[in-house]
């Protein structure tokens, strides 16, 4: 059986369904609350290595990395639709960030501790190693 999500990395094209997804979501909507925040954020997701998920034409999450030249990767956001939780798609986005940059070592800032304690990461001072 085929994998119904798939991977993408990230393109001007996907930022609508990402703005819809997070404007919905109260514990999210701060980032695109008003002009500016969208066109500060909408850069930012550009000028970041952001990947989303879709299923078929379904938007279903995404996650946004910054790197520090040479030294790592840092996971700022990892959002998934509340109706495609519990399905690995986190997972799957955090492994496709790890994939793409295997010869970095990928940390992540949050504020869900849990998610990634129960993942089985590392936790290192206030992030965790992925």
């Amino acid at each position: 059986m085929s994998d119904p999500f798939e991977i993408k990395k990230f393109s001007s094209n996907h930022v609508n369904d990402i703005f819809s997804a997070i404007g919905e979501d109260p514990d999210w909507v701060f980032l695109i609350d008003g002009e500016s925040k969208r066109d500060n954020y909408a850069n930012s997701l550009k000028n970041s290595d952001t990947y989303v998920c879709y299923s078929g034409d379904f938007f279903c999450g995404y996650v946004r990395a910054i790197i520090d030249e040479g030294m790592a990767f840092y996971i700022s956001e990892l959002y998934v639709k509340p109706e495609y939780r519990n399905k690995k798609i986190g997972h799957k986005l955090i492994e496709e960030v790890k994939i793409r940059n295997s010869s970095l070592t990928v940390y992540v800032l949050s504020d869900e501790d849990r998610y990634y304690e129960k993942k089985g990461y590392k936790k290192i001072g206030s992030v965790f190693e992925l």
